[in-house]
């Protein structure tokens, strides 16, 4: 009987280190898949470089507020794409709205974004004036490494 018993206890040891392992490994996967992502941050700031405060920063549909800092919270880029090419996967794309109380609305075109980093984008706005000026765009270049592809890796 107290054979059988150690035999027991012996046995569900083992099944809860093996237990353990799993889970340990199944955490380890998910903490790794929450840091393997693409990000981007947006900076609002006004002419004079002051961080501009509540700007609405809207990228891939989601809207987000900027902070005293004119920081945007971290942004998920959920839904990766390349407007240039879609075949290309280490470098994205994606388009940036920014409104904000008494500004002119600026849009970043081509918001060029690297797999599984953190893309930090500073966005400078133009005051509402009597200029009627209705959006300030900008649109942002692709890498140095596709245009020289695209003119046979010449950089004049």
């Amino acid at each position: 009987m107290k054979s059988t018993l150690k035999s027991v206890a012996i046995v569900a040891i083992i099944i809860g280190l093996v237990v353990a392992v799993f889970v340990a490994v199944d955490n380890a996967s998910i903490a790794t898949n929450q840091d393997s992502k693409t990000y981007v941050r947006v900076k609002v700031v006004d002419l004079q470089n002051n961080p501009v405060h509540n700007a609405q920063v809207t990228v891939c549909g989601q809207t987000f507020f900027t902070d005293n800092n004119g920081n945007s919270p971290l942004i998920e880029l959920a839904l990766l794409t390349n407007s240039y090419d879609n075949s290309i996967t280490s470098w994205h794309t994606t388009n940036v709205v920014v409104t904000a109380s008494g500004y002119v609305p600026a849009t970043v075109f081509n918001c060029v974004t690297y797999h599984l980093q953190t893309r930090n984008l500073t966005v400078k706005i133009y005051p509402t004036d009597s200029s009627n000026l209705p959006f300030v765009c900008y649109v942002e270049s692709p890498p140095t490494e596709y245009i020289q592809g695209l003119v046979g890796g010449k950089t004049n």
